[in-house]
């Protein structure tokens, strides 16, 4: 280290959040001036398909919003879904009916061991909902962190 510099402590982790929390609740404390506790919530789902917005049967995004809230044990208050038919879109080479979905998340789409189970539950809602089989539909799993996403003129992070 050459002189003149102040050696910097290493980066600390975010700590979990003491005390009973509702479920679904998930918050860490944050060193310095962010040490305080904030909830770990709202799950982005986007559903993008070729089927005709007929062939998508009605109310589908309420579905998938209650499905999602109960796969990833979060508030259904808190999903956000969209839901885009008719798109043109090939998958595996083929323009065949197929979806792609996408869900992006604080806190609960980070490993592997969590969206293989994710990825179960959600595989077979969109198979019974769109009648595809399981080699038409793709999933995409995406961790955000809170200040990734803007809320009330601001981001996660603070809030």
């Amino acid at each position: 280290m050459r002189s003149g510099f102040p050696r910097r402590p290493p980066p600390r982790s975010p700590q979990p959040c003491p005390g009973d929390h509702p479920p679904g609740f998930r918050a860490f404390f944050l060193p310095g001036d962010l040490s305080r506790a904030f909830p770990l919530e709202m799950p982005f789902v986007e559903l993008d398909t070729n089927l005709p917005a007929g062939r998508v049967p009605a109310g589908l995004e309420k579905r998938l919003c209650a499905a999602t809230a109960a796969i990833l044990g979060k508030p259904e208050d808190r999903v956000n879904v969209t839901v885009r038919p008719g798109l043109a879109m090939a998958m595996n080479g083929s323009a065949e009916p197929g979806a792609q979905l996408l869900v992006s998340s604080i806190g609960v789409v980070g490993t592997a061991e969590e969206n293989r189970g994710h990825s179960a539950r959600l595989f077979e809602f969109l198979t019974k909902e769109l009648d595809l089989a399981q080699d038409r539909i793709i999933i995409r799993f995406l961790p955000l962190e809170p200040w990734q996403i803007g809320k009330k003129g601001t981001v996660m992070t603070f809030l």
